[in-house]
């Protein structure tokens, strides 16, 4: 587990499915407005789940748990991506809330801190990213607000709701990265789903 000041970041367990199963009744709940929706997608990680606990070194798939009430309301991810180089891999970031009564409440921006507080003290790499819609403005706004940068935009590089969309790229470098930034408050954001390869 990872601690923060308002919430945990956690494994996934065998009593959370109910609750990812309701998420994944909704596409907005689950993969959020900014994603593409495919019906096999719930099975898949119910699948990968029962193969990896969804937690490896190339990967995971953690669960937000507030500390107050021990409500699960997200979720974070992570995906090492070998490009452009193999040999080097960085990760790449995923965040959601899928709960509407945790948005709002800064713990999309604190978990995602989190999170990449973990890779940058476990992981030899030098930047962390995050690809999202660019359309996604409350996504933008909780990697902005952690001192990501936008680095550019892939055109036309992801297919939702009948038609092709850009996503923008962000990452954060090491020596950029402010462990403060987890501790400042982002309350009043509608956090949302943010795009994810992998």
């Amino acid at each position: 587990m990872i601690r923060g000041t308002h919430i945990l970041l956690r494994p996934v367990r065998d009593e959370d499915w109910q609750i990812i199963e309701d998420w994944g009744r909704s596409r907005e709940a689950l993969w959020g407005s900014f994603q593409r929706f495919q019906l096999d997608h719930l099975p898949r990680l119910r699948e990968a789940y029962r193969q990896t606990g969804l937690l490896k070194r190339e990967s995971g798939f953690l669960l937000i748990e507030t500390i107050e009430d021990q409500r699960v309301v997200g979720f974070v991810r992570y995906t090492l991506v070998q490009f452009p180089d193999t040999d080097l891999p960085y990760p790449d970031i995923g965040f959601g809330i899928p709960e509407v009564g945790g948005r709002g409440k800064g713990l999309a921006k604190e978990a995602v801190g989190l999170l990449v507080d973990y890779l940058l003290s476990g992981y030899p790499t030098e930047r962390v990213a995050a690809l999202t819609d660019v359309e996604n403005v409350p996504a933008q706004r909780v990697l902005e607000g952690l001192g990501f940068q936008r680095e550019g935009v892939l055109r036309r590089a992801s297919f939702r709701d009948g038609r092709w969309c850009d996503i923008a790229v962000y990452s954060v470098l090491r020596d950029e990265w402010k462990p403060e930034h987890v501790a400042e408050s982002s309350e009043g954001e509608s956090e949302q789903t943010l795009s994810f390869s992998g």
